[in-house]
């Protein structure tokens, strides 16, 4: 999910593993351990620019190691012993200041970073200049509580700490599992990427509540009533609406299933997954013999079945004779085979991931209405691949937000 709902959520279950003992420090290293299997993305697109890996690679790298269960169960050592020794180290009033600033400096990337996704690629100064506020008021309150007065000492083992990266870290990919980009929680052993499927990759009415609550959990000092009763209470905010997003992707596969069969569309397989921002609207898509059928439903529709299906045509044989090329099958894997090619007005084929549906609910989706789109272009003999440009255009939040109200 976004960057934001893993801090939260990090924060959250280091508090629970050791809050009683080390207060907010397990709250805070929650949330860095919580932020550090998405460096992944920072990783792919660092070596992507430097010109060693390409553009598929890095597709392919993000949710790869850092969200395995193997890296949950390893690299909390190693982060415990580092944190253990520095808060050992006479010195640490400098570490804690610049590795405060350096955490927060990536958690405001991490931020403008959506912001500037979901935006179609282009950077939000709002976003931005607010971060960069924040990052000043932070610099003068980090500066006064490192240097100008005493620290204390620290009673903790590297056990302590490891139990924190642990849970903060363990807890990423699972919640991550239940996005439908699927995460490869098998590697170095296996690249199967499990995706459930029920809940958006940011989700609104699952992440504002739990923030609330550990806001105000952190208000209270340590193994205060008040304290644990807003920690638990958001916990159990997260897991009491992950399980209902299981029951509504129930209930939403079942409409699904009786629309198809009234309408008498023959399908091998088919699935579901939330629109943004919520779990009210959802996407579904089924593969049939030569083509696609693909629709919206909101909970909040009148009609009980979805009216008509949109016909999205297969046109695999157009990249038969790249079946070969790695670019190809890496888009094969990252789609999960629901994928669809047309031709684009310039002449190049387009491969377009089904599994995130479009921007718009028109009955012919255009070129650029697709959320996830591949530009597929032939040099020097071999197919390169790299994603479409993710301009939005105007008034796609504003459709988004209607037809989520069953508009």
């Amino acid at each position: 999910m976004d960057s934001l709902t893993q801090v939260i959520l990090g924060a959250a279950t280091g508090e629970a593993a050791k809050g009683k003992k080390l207060g907010n420090k397990a709250m805070f290293w929650g949330a860095v351990g919580g932020t550090i299997p998405d460096f992944d993305v920072l990783i792919g697109s660092t070596l992507e620019k430097l010109g060693f890996v390409d553009e598929m690679w890095a597709l392919a790298f993000h949710r790869h190691i850092t969200h395995s269960i193997f890296f949950a169960c390893t690299m909390p050592f190693l982060l415990a012993a580092i944190v253990n020794w520095h808060y050992k180290n006479p010195n640490r009033k400098y570490v804690s200041f610049i590795g405060s600033l350096l955490v927060f400096a990536l958690v405001g990337f991490a931020v403008n970073y959506v912001a500037y996704a979901l935006g179609g690629e282009n950077i939000n100064f709002g976003v931005l200049g607010g971060t960069g506020l924040v990052g000043v008021l932070l610099g003068v309150f980090f500066y006064k509580r490192f240097f100008k007065r005493e620290l204390n000492k620290v009673d903790a083992t590297w056990q302590d700490f490891a139990w924190v990266f642990f849970w903060s870290i363990f807890t990423h990919p699972l919640l991550d599992c239940c996005t439908t980009y699927g995460t490869q929680l098998f590697q170095p052993f296996s690249d199967y990427r499990v995706g459930f499927n029920n809940v958006a990759v940011a989700d609104l009415f699952y992440t504002l509540p739990f923030l609330l609550c550990l806001i105000g959990a952190r208000l209270f000092l340590k193994n205060t009533f008040w304290r644990k009763l807003l920690l638990w209470l958001g916990i159990g905010w997260s897991c009491v609406y992950l399980m209902w997003t299981v029951y509504n992707k129930h209930q939403v596969n079942q409409v699904f299933e009786q629309s198809m069969q009234a309408q008498g569309i023959e399908y091998q397989r088919y699935m579901t997954s939330p629109a943004l921002f919520s779990n009210f609207l959802w996407s579904g898509t089924a593969e049939g013999k030569d083509a696609y059928y693909q629709a919206t439903y909101s909970k909040f529709d009148k009609d009980p079945l979805i009216p008509k299906f949109k016909v999205l045509p297969k046109n695999h044989e157009w990249i038969e004779q790249y079946e070969n090329e790695k670019s190809i099958k890496t888009l094969k894997w990252f789609s999960n085979n629901y994928y669809s090619i047309l031709k684009r007005k310039d002449g190049k084929l387009q491969l377009n991931d089904l599994r995130f549906g479009t921007f718009t609910d028109t009955e012919t989706p255009k070129e650029d209405e697709f959320v996830f789109r591949f530009i597929l272009e032939e040099k020097d003999g071999k197919l390169e691949a790299h994603e479409g440009d993710r301009d939005r255009g105007d008034g796609i939040f504003k459709a988004l937000y209607e037809r989520t109200m069953g508009r």
